[in-house]
Parts: C-alpha cells; structure tokens; sequence
C-alpha cells in the first residue's frame, strides 16, 4: 500500500513537472518565434543570415565543452547522489565540475574573440568557389561572434544553475528563465539591429547582456540551493575524473548535433541566402520537439537516474514506456499538421514584413516540409539519449551520434549530385535522425529488465488517428481558403489547427488509447476545480 501511494505520489508531482516544463518550453519558443520574426524584419537578407550564422561557432563549442552535459550527466549524477542520501558528495563532486569547465571556457572564449576571422573561415574552407558562403555574409558574422563566444560563458553557468535545481525537482524555478532570455534578446535586437556592421555588432553586445540577466534571474531564484556550490579548482578529484569520464561522451555527442548544423550551413552556398530560412525551418519543427520531447525528458531524467541508481527496474522500464507514448501522442500529430500545412505555417508565423517575400516563404516551406520526419524520429532519440545517460551508459549516444556525423553529410552531397535541391538539406537531417534512432533502440532493448513494453501497438493506434486526421486536413486545406488579410490568415490556420487537435484526439479516444483518457482526465480535472474556485 505504501509502494503504491509512493509511486501515485512520484507520478504526481512528475505530472505538475512536466506540464510546468513544457509550459515554460512553448513560452521560450513562443518568445523565440518572435525574436525571429523581428530579425526578419529589422535585417536585410545579407545581415539577417550574418546574424544567424554567428550563432553556429559559439554554440558548437558550449556543445563540445559542457552543454549536453549539464542535463545528460551533471543532473543525473546530483539526482542520483540525492537518492541515496549523499548530497554532500554530490555537491561537492558537481563543485569541482563547474569549477573546472567554467576556467576552460574562459580561454575558449578568449581564444574565440581573438581568433574569430580565421575560425569563421573554415566555412568556405573545402567548398568550391560556387558552393561558397557569402564572403561579406562570413566576414560579418565573424564579427558579430566577438560578442557571442563570451556570452556562452553565462549561458553555460545559467544551464549548470538550472541542471543543478532540475536534480532538486526544482522545476517551477527553471522551466520560465529561457523566455526572460529571449525577452531580453528580442528588446535587443528591437533597440539597436540594422544593416549596418555597427549595429549588428551592437545587437550581438545586447544578446552578451541578455545571458547575464538570465544566468542572474536563475542564480536569484535558486540561491538557497546554488550557494551551496562553491568555486573548488582540483582537476585530479577521483570523484570529479569519474564525473568527467562519464560526462565525456555526452559533450562529444551533443557537439555533434550542432556540428550537423555546422555542416549543413556549409551546404547553403550553392543555393543563395537561406540561412536565415533555413533556421525558419528548424525553428518551427523543433516547436512540438522542444516542448513535448524536451519537456518530458528533461523531468524524465533525474527520476529515471534515481530509480536506477536504487534498482527498480521495474520503475524504470514503466516510466520511460509512459513518456515515449506521451511524446509520440502529442508529436506525431503536429507532424502531420505542419507536413500538410507547411506554406501557411511558415507564412503565418514569419511574413510580417515586405523583406520576408513570398519567395522567402516557398523556400523556408519546402525545407520545413522534409523535415517533419525527425519531429518524431528526433524525439525518440532525444529520449533515449536521455535514458542511457541516466543509466550511466553515456557512450551509446556518442557512438550513434557519430554515425549520424558522416551519415549526415553523406547524404547531402549525394541528394545534391542527384539534383534533389533544397530538399537535400532537410533529407539529409531526417536520414541521419532515422539512423541514430535506429541503433538507440537496438541497443537499449537488448536490457530486457528496462525495456520499453507495448510501443508497437500504440505506434498503430497512433498511424490511425493520424490518417483521419489527416484526411480531415486536406478537405479543409481544399474546401476552405485561406483569408487574404494576415489576420484571417492566422486565424484561419489556427481554426484548422484546433479541428485537427479534436479528430486525432477524437480517435484516441474511440481506439481506448491510455494516453488520451490520461491528459483529458487532467483537462477536466483543472477545468472542475477552475468552476469551484470561481464559484
């Protein structure tokens, strides 16, 4: 009886983790489709790709140094050392942790800022002269990255801030701090982006800025916890070089998803200036990821860690089958919906503007549209990858993302010669994410005490409710025109949106499938306590 009370409890407070984490994920995304947007209008084509393109070096090296980390090993280890009542060794090791990585990425941004012309060039490096990078693009990119590499530094202390109160099942501290981020960015690029190298560069010192108020706002609001770490610089720490061993693997693997990025940005040359575009794209697919995905995941993990780390396989394998249904419940639709819709989606959310031209449009959407795919492939992996960190098997995602590092680029040259286009970009992205989800789940099953149950039959149920509504979907795009005023527009895309919701959801239901009974039970629960309170 009390086993049970326990897990009702533990599914509970998960439950309110989760929907606080996904409800904080939709509000960054919801604040980064808007910084995005006002790129698009307040810079020319030539600035807009410059700006995002300074992004991508800075972001490889918080990936290659710490970023994957944080969530994938640093939290689970805290989590772990919280379960079984060892906090001060879990302290004091994740000390040590920060200490050192935080001196190393002083000089990797220092070296960043001083070297940043010759780093940018690795872009046109092996290219032909065809296939190149703007050279006024990279060198202003460049430039703007001077500003960039030391705000990763902050970013990477307010991510070690927010994976540490995560260990905490300090949710509610952690799941809104990225939107104050990308509020403090949007009033930047608002402030001082033009098409000029002084304003760019103005805005990226506005994006420095931006990471510090976020590291800051987290640091505030987790105090009692966070004071407890202090600066402790010992690199030959038994505790800390286990840690490191184990948090190795994840830094190369994440490192590689934006290397990927990297490689693909490398490809756009021969197509014109459609990074911006291209980071449209990535953006709207990585909504129903990044809220869904992330969200469950990242509240997944630390419990994942903790059952392990005390041997309820049981557990385990129950948890990590329930939120693999309740990713694909949720991003297997929103797949359908922007694969069908994709024009509408990309015009309703970006075109605002007379720089972002119906041409814009057209080709953001067929990039957008092969790359639907990995809104659900990318979920699975990003849950497994997640799954082996918290068992402490941290090498598996690292040997898949590294197939997916020479699967990627394969596969955009090949897609290129065959005259495949545009398209190549995104195929190639869904390829490699089919590849790594494959040997993930491979791997993975091969423990039979952990393993997910009862995925194939939901992944049917699932296809079904996908099929009407997807056929709902296409009488309504053939039936229904759009409005011709943005607003009609946009209403109308949300209309279609909300019809789709209730078919797929409506099937679910019809099919008996646990996962739609599990969130309309929660919707009616909140909407019954919502009358009470107002009566």
């Amino acid at each position: 009886m009390d086993k049970k009370k326990d897990t009702g409890s533990r599914k509970k407070s998960m439950l309110i983790a989760t929907v606080l984490m996904m409800l904080g994920l939709l509000l960054s995304k919801g604040s980064g489709f808007v910084r995005d947007i006002i790129v698009g209008i307040k810079f020319d084509e030539v600035y807009r790709d410059s700006y995002t393109l300074a992004f991508t070096i800075p972001d490889l090296f918080y990936n290659l140094l710490v970023g994957g980390a944080i969530f994938s090993s640093v939290a689970p280890y805290m989590s772990g050392s919280l379960a079984v009542n060892e906090e001060k060794r879990g302290v004091r090791t994740v000390s040590i942790f920060v200490s050192v990585i935080s001196v190393v990425m002083l000089v990797v941004c220092t070296v960043g800022v001083i070297f940043s012309e010759q780093i940018y060039s690795v872009y046109n490096l092996f290219l032909a002269e065809g296939d190149k990078i703007n050279p006024e693009t990279l060198s202003l990119a460049a430039n703007a990255s001077k500003f960039l590499f030391p705000q990763i530094f902050f970013i990477m202390l307010a991510a070690l801030s927010s994976g540490i109160l995560n260990a905490y099942k300090r949710f509610s501290s952690t799941a809104f701090a990225p939107t104050v981020y990308n509020i403090c960015v949007l009033l930047a690029i608002m402030i001082f982006a033009g098409n000029t190298q002084s304003e760019l560069m103005h805005t990226t010192a506005g994006v420095l800025v931006s990471a510090f108020i976020y590291f800051m706002f987290l640091y505030i609001l987790g105090f009692d916890i966070l004071k407890k770490f202090r600066f402790k610089f010992m690199p030959r720490d038994k505790e800390f070089l286990f840690l490191l061993r184990r948090a190795l693997p994840i830094m190369f693997s994440a490192s590689i998803v934006q290397l990927n990025v990297v490689i693909l940005n490398m490809f756009t040359g021969r197509f014109g200036n459609i990074i911006f575009l291209f980071r449209n794209a990535n953006t709207i697919w990585q909504i129903p990821y990044g809220v869904f995905a992330v969200g469950i995941g990242t509240v997944m993990t630390p419990h994942l860690a903790g059952l392990y780390e005390s041997r309820k396989y049981e557990e385990c394998r129950d948890l990590l089958t329930s939120s693999i249904k309740n990713i694909l419940f949720l991003t297997i639709p929103s797949a359908g919906m922007i694969f069908i819709m994709s024009q509408n989606v990309v015009a309703a959310i970006y075109q605002w503007g007379s720089r972002y031209t119906d041409e814009n449009v057209a080709t953001a959407a067929v990039l957008l549209r092969y790359l639907v795919l990995p809104i659900i492939t990318q979920s699975i992996v990003h849950v497994m990858n997640h799954a082996f960190y918290a068992i402490g098997k941290t090498k598996v995602p690292l040997l898949a993302g590294v197939v997916g590092l020479v699967t990627n680029p394969l596969v955009c040259w090949l897609m290129i010669r065959l005259d495949f286009g545009l398209k190549s970009l995104s195929i190639a992205y869904s390829v490699t994410s089919i590849v790594q989800m494959v040997i993930l789940i491979i791997l993975y099953t091969r423990n039979k005490e952990i393993k997910p149950r009862n995925i194939g039959i939901f992944i049917l149920k699932s296809a079904i409710c996908l099929l009407f509504m997807g056929v709902v979907l296409v009488l309504i795009e053939t039936y229904l025109p759009s409005g011709f005023t943005k607003l009609t527009h946009v209403l109308h895309l949300g209309l279609r949106c909300i019809v789709c919701v209730c078919v797929y959801f409506g099937m679910a239901i019809i099919l008996k499938m646990e996962e739609a009974r599990f969130w309309l039970d929660r919707f009616l629960v909140k909407l019954k306590l919502k009358k009470k309170t107002q009566g």
